[in-house]
């Protein structure tokens, strides 16, 4: 029987191709892929190119390092779909997830992404303390993704409340860094470099009528 996909990952451009085509049948047309917009809210609100390179870029890390990015929390869950792929390709021990619960999601997707995973949801703002300190003691993370409130001001809290709980070789990504519609993003990922203490990288496709841009950043 042959390997699913991301049970066979290699460091190819043919895999590389192969992984985009898959993920384009996730998404929709205003990304790069395949689908329309329905309503149902069952897509991938990702762009297939940058979260293929996001995703080699951490298999990079962890062959680098020789390191095993076991622990994954997610600020922002939405209907779960990016934390199942995620998990599919890093088959991570542990999974804590930070979520309000507000925004519209289909029901059915985000029942689905709950299920068979090592998964723990916290209900909240994850700007607020009690949130923070329960995370807390279910950490430390060797990747956290910020992808919550994209206001300027929440980004921010949420980078600076989290990081403590990041592992000495963890990784830190974050959603939108180059979303026209959520510059508060962006302009936080940049005052981040202007610090120079992390080492950050982009993974932008502006090919397409939305982009959203995924950000990695990494302790020096």
């Amino acid at each position: 029987m042959n390997k699913l996909i991301y049970d066979r990952f290699e460091f190819t451009d043919t895999y590389k191709a192969e992984l985009i085509e898959f993920f384009k049948h996730l998404t929709n047309v205003e990304l790069g892929g395949y689908r329309i917009f329905d309503g149902t809210r069952t897509h991938m609100l990702q762009s297939p190119i940058e979260l293929c390179e996001f995703i080699f870029a951490l298999k990079n890390y962890e062959q680098k390092k020789m390191y095993k990015l076991s622990t994954f929390l997610e600020i922002g869950f939405a209907a779960g779909i990016i934390n199942t792929i995620l998990n599919k390709f890093f088959n991570f021990n542990g999974i804590i997830v930070v979520d309000d619960l507000g925004d519209e999601r289909n029901g059915m997707t985000f029942k689905a992404n709950m299920m068979h995973k090592n998964m723990t949801m916290v209900c909240g703002d994850s700007t607020s303390q009690r949130i923070i300190d329960h995370v807390n003691k279910l950490g430390p993370y060797d990747l956290i993704f910020i992808d919550a409130n994209h206001n300027y001001e929440y980004v921010k809290k949420d980078f600076n409340n989290y990081k403590q709980f990041l592992s000495e070789k963890g990784v830190i990504g974050f959603h939108d860094i180059d979303n026209p519609d959520f510059p508060g993003v962006l302009q936080f990922w940049n005052e981040l470099k202007e610090t120079g203490g992390y080492e950050q990288k982009e993974f932008v496709c502006r090919d397409f009528p939305l982009q959203y841009g995924i950000g990695m950043l990494t302790n020096k």
